[in-house]
């Protein structure tokens, strides 16, 4: 009888030979036991109500205690009714395994006052969107296109430091007005975020460090109308591989390519051989233009995900089952860093 329980530590070294097995390579970054528990932390943090838990929480389908398959799915920031699916991991010919997991989750975390669940999937992983949207009634949401950096095509990068600051507590106001003016309107609802998200103290700082990275954050100030137009964050797991996404209004458009060259001038000070990666949100209004700049900047495509979304009170659709060799996909938080192990080490 399979039973779906929470990840044991006698469970993860299990887990990793299944991984090994159905994707040979990949990177043990991956795969390591900081993926999975954030011991001790973990014994405090599963005590926690809903909404009061931060960390990643794990659950594996297991039959005569053997693992069968893994589902990880974190807090989308600070808001309290928004889960993100993060990882999936099956074993062979394990579609029916999957929507266990996925519908399992779903239903507890739906019943404790999670209202909206989301997934970010790499298009080259087809069986497992299928399996979101075919199985578990997901939707499809919008889009993130991944954009790296091409050193080897040197330019000179003009910056204006003097356009940008470290971002502060007391920005937060202005930053949730930013952050809701650039998502297009039709979608704003679905991800909208909180003051919280842009509190950056050490409480926010404390919590990155517990989810394995460290960011900076830098806004543009647009002083006459005691706005700010602009938030650029910087993410790192390794000091190797650097993620920046950047918020920017439609009327201060034109200033993007200074924001990605601050970006690249702020990394070559920390690592001047780092790995540099922009996610461009389809669901951003100045998603086309980020595009435009980015293709006259020596960044090329290497990425292109998948955001689906699945409302916790919607019915849950006929499918047709299919059957498929394996699915994985691995975490993509805020849309962070963790990513970069697979594009980069795959």
């Amino acid at each position: 009888m399979i039973k779906i329980i929470p990840l044991r530590p006698s469970d993860i070294k299990k887990i990793v030979k299944m991984i090994e097995y159905v994707s040979p390579g990949m990177s043990p970054d991956m795969i390591g036991d900081k993926n999975f528990i954030h011991f001790p932390f973990n014994i405090v943090h599963n005590f926690l109500p809903v909404h009061m838990k931060f960390l990643q929480e794990c659950y594996v389908a297991v039959e005569d205690n053997e693992p069968l398959g893994l589902i990880t799915l974190i807090p989308d920031g600070h808001s309290r009714n928004r889960w993100k699916i993060n990882r999936l991991i099956l074993g062979m010919n394990a579609y029916d395994i999957g929507k266990q997991l996925i519908d399992y989750v779903v239903n507890k975390y739906g019943g404790a006052g999670v209202e909206i669940f989301i997934t970010v999937i790499d298009e080259n992983y087809p069986e497992a969107i299928a399996l979101f949207k075919n199985a578990c009634a997901f939707r499809h949401y919008s889009k993130i296109n991944v954009w790296e950096y091409n050193p080897a095509a040197s330019r000179e990068i003009n910056v204006g430091h003097s356009l940008f600051r470290r971002a502060e507590i007391s920005d937060a106001g202005k930053l949730i007005e930013l952050d809701a003016e650039s998502i297009l309107p039709h979608l704003r609802a679905s991800l909208a975020k909180t003051v919280e998200d842009f509190k950056f103290d050490r409480k926010s700082k404390l919590i990155d460090y517990l989810k394995g990275y460290r960011s900076c954050k830098y806004v543009l100030d647009n002083p006459e109308k005691n706005s700010i137009e602009g938030l650029l964050s910087v993410f790192t797991f390794n000091n190797r591989h650097f993620w920046v996404d950047i918020t920017v209004s439609m009327a201060y458009m034109q200033y993007y390519e200074d924001i990605v060259n601050f970006a690249i001038s702020a990394i070559h000070q920390e690592n001047a051989f780092a790995g540099i990666y922009v996610g461009v949100k389809d669901y951003h209004q100045a998603a086309r233009h980020m595009t435009e700049v980015l293709s006259g900047l020596n960044f090329s495509m290497c990425g292109n995900f998948q955001v689906l979304l699945k409302d916790y009170w919607q019915p849950i659709k006929d499918y047709r089952e299919n059957k498929v060799p394996a699915i994985i996909f691995p975490d993509m938080t805020s849309p962070a860093c963790n990513i970069m192990r697979f594009i980069s080490e795959s």
